[in-house]
């Protein structure tokens, strides 16, 4: 791990704008609301509606391509750009926590529940579709679609 984080550190400080890849991030929490939505259905978890959340990942990946324009040829003000690109990761956060858990806050990944330190991808729904909570897997998805949105409006208003 300690290699890891420092290769990491090396890379970052190397750098003029830092290397957030949000296209693929997004192309990722993409993947995983479709497989929340594959799972709803397996699970027989009925009257959950996936389009907002899938409709803030669409926005947030538009975002993420004209971010990556601006990381790739980095001019302008780079100090207002790197901001931003760490203030879209702050804005998948949720005040109100996971349930049951509130102290874990992020939106796309948490240690699940019941797997100890083992993570689990958009944690409040996926949870929720386990314990076929249709009601509770509902307000999470609202929770997604406004973290997404959150974060596609941060992502965007990089310059």
């Amino acid at each position: 791990m300690a290699r890891v984080l420092g290769l990491e550190a090396i890379r970052m400080a190397d750098t003029d704008a830092l290397p957030y890849d949000y296209v693929t991030y997004a192309r990722e929490i993409s993947s995983y609301i479709e497989s929340a939505k594959h799972k709803a259905g397996e699970s027989h978890v009925a009257g959950l509606d996936f389009g907002p959340a899938e409709a803030a990942a669409e926005r947030l990946a538009a975002a993420a391509q004209k971010a990556h324009v601006l990381e790739s040829a980095p001019s302008g003000d780079l100090t207002r750009l790197n901001q931003t690109l760490r203030d879209t990761e702050t804005a998948l956060i949720t005040q109100a926590g996971l349930p049951n858990r509130p102290w874990f806050r992020h939106t796309i990944y948490a240690p699940g529940e019941y797997t100890g330190y083992a993570a689990v991808v958009i944690p409040g729904v996926n949870e929720a579709i386990d314990a076929k909570d249709a009601p509770r897997a509902a307000r999470q998805l609202s929770v997604l679609t406004q973290a997404l949105d959150r974060a596609a409006q941060t992502l965007d208003s990089a310059r």
